[in-house]
């Protein structure tokens, strides 16, 4: 435990050194922490469900009619739903389904856009403590309204990106209960050219060149049985900018922590806070081509800061209900440490007897916690009978008859 937390400290202040470092946002419902991702996917045939809501507000942003001062919000909603093909190959698709954009003629987009994902992970190195992956994305632009203040730029042509993904695990038996620190790395390309990102009707701006930026993040995550703890630096950097009359053209980093509750097995919930570190200084040029500083009492050229709330659902596998306890298996094999540390004993230097027995290992304890939870089911229907057993009052026995002493 006292390694695990020095461990946790170091990565946390070389995060810190290297927050300029290239990484990933995140795409899929499944393997992720907040804004990174995992090199581990679910395993073969899950099927997970994510939704999320992103909320900002910046007060006293505009100067209202009658001398008071008006906020400035921007709500996000996006979905997510992912599966795991195989244990290394997973698919999402990811539809935005609402921005605010406060633009002249539109509150918001609609089904703003779409990012289909395919991620290859779950490749196992250095005896199963670090895993690789990789990601690639295409985001598909759906609604006609772009290059919004508060929002990362995007001028409504499609985008690509690619990510490698890296990832430690402080346990090599059990790395998804385990603590872990996460590494992306990726390039993010806008197919821009040619688009219009004039926020005035009637006049037209065209981007002259496409943009391109790296992607970064490093990701922490603490998990428990009943929350896991998230801590992560995460950004953007354009090596190719955006035109000067684009919004959030400039290169920023963010800092964010959560927890997500795990009240049952299928269903978590997922708090997150985004708050900005760099790219501060506001380098759109306003005036030109309809372009106009929205909102002009913002302090900054982007959203400071960002609350997500968000619900997953693990959709597959379906757990059972109670089973018959005549089936459970109550050897000594399937169940008890004992068994567990005799076969960590026999691990030796041979990496494919080690892997094989690790994935053995995965498999006993998969099954005691099988057992184990149709033991809790039958109890607790067990359990009201007792207590209804229990309220019954006791029957008097009839009295035996002395004899008589005559």
């Amino acid at each position: 435990m006292r390694k695990q937390l020095y461990l946790f400290l170091l990565t946390v202040l070389l995060a810190g050194v290297a927050a300029e470092l290239p990484a990933q946002y995140v795409f899929t419902a499944s393997g992720r922490l907040i804004r990174s991702q995992e090199a581990l996917n679910p395993k073969q045939g899950s099927l997970t469900f994510f939704t999320h809501f992103d909320f900002n507000t910046i007060a006293g942003a505009y100067a209202g009619q009658l001398g008071n001062l008006v906020a400035h919000s921007i709500v996000t909603n996006s979905v997510h739903l992912d599966y795991a093909f195989t244990n290394n190959i997973l698919v999402a698709i990811n539809p935005v389904v609402y921005t605010d954009i406060h633009h002249q003629d539109a509150a918001g987009n609609v089904l703003e856009r779409i990012f289909l994902t395919a991620k290859v992970a779950s490749f196992g190195i250095a005896n199963d403590y670090v895993y690789l992956g990789g990601m690639a994305t295409v985001m598909l632009p759906l609604a006609q309204r772009w290059n919004t203040f508060g929002n990362p730029y995007s001028a409504g042509g499609p985008e690509v990106g690619l990510n490698l993904l890296l990832s430690y695990y402080a346990d090599n038996l059990f790395p998804r209960e385990s603590f872990n620190a996460n590494l992306n790395i990726g390039l993010y390309s806008y197919f821009d050219a040619g688009k219009n990102i004039s926020n005035t009707p009637g006049q037209t701006f065209e981007v002259p060149s496409n943009s391109s930026a790296i992607t970064y993040s490093i990701g922490l995550k603490y998990p428990t049985t009943s929350v896991d703890l998230m801590l992560e630096i995460w950004g953007w950097a354009f090596f190719s900018e955006p035109p000067v009359q684009a919004y959030t053209r400039e290169s920023m980093t963010f800092i964010s922590a959560g927890a997500r509750l795990k009240p049952i097995e299928f269903l978590a919930l997922t708090l997150g806070f985004d708050y900005q570190l760099t790219g501060r200084e506001d380098k759109t040029l306003y005036g030109a081509f309809g372009i106009v500083r929205r909102p002009p009492n913002a302090p900054t050229n982007y959203t400071e800061w960002r609350v997500l709330f968000g619900v997953q659902f693990n959709i597959l596998p379906i757990f059972g209900g109670t089973a018959d306890p005549s089936l459970i298996d109550f050897t000594t094999g399937s169940q008890g440490s004992d068994i567990i540390l005799r076969k960590l004993e026999d691990i030796g230097d041979d990496k494919e007897s080690t892997a094989r027995k690790i994935e053995e290992l995965r498999r006993r304890r998969q099954d005691i916690e099988r057992n184990l939870e149709q033991l809790r089911s039958i109890l607790k229907e067990t359990e009201p009978q007792k207590k209804e057993e229990e309220k019954k009052p006791e029957e008097k026995k009839p009295e035996e008859k002395k004899p008589d002493g005559k």
